[in-house]
């Protein structure tokens, strides 16, 4: 039985580095492929459905490539974010006729959330810095 010989640490480095670039590269183009897809399939939509409502079919089905597509409607809600917090606990405590404790709860919440940090690769551009001569 031949066992082969570990790879030397510098070796290991390198081939480390070259497959974390090529599979950062391959996300990066997955991801504008994705946003691209995405893109054209709401420009789609839209095209689909304005020539649903001019022929007068709203409430049609339609089985394409082994699915079927129906009109729906799909809520969205707003995003959770603190400046959203913000305004509805100050509208909160204004119908409630209480003292506004807005700022106490938000910097509460904040102090509460767990930080994590997480040592990374940053791939920053190589492109050679342009001086003014």
């Amino acid at each position: 039985m031949i066992t082969a010989a570990p790879a030397k640490p510098s070796a290991e480095l390198s081939n480390a580095v070259q497959h974390w670039v090529h599979f950062d590269n391959l996300a990066e183009t997955l991801n504008k492929q994705v946003m691209n897809a995405r893109a054209k399939r709401s420009e789609y939509e839209k095209k689909t459905l304005t020539l649903l409502d001019s022929m007068n079919l709203k409430n049609v089905s339609m089985e394409v490539h082994g699915a079927t597509l129906t009109r729906s409607v799909k809520t969205d809600s707003e995003q959770l974010s603190w400046s959203f917090l913000e305004k509805q606990l100050h509208t909160y405590f204004a119908s409630k006729k209480q003292p506004d404790q807005t700022i106490a709860i938000l910097e509460s919440l904040q102090k509460a959330r767990t930080v994590k940090s997480v040592e990374i690769l940053k791939k920053s551009s190589t492109k050679p810095a342009v001086h003014p001569t």
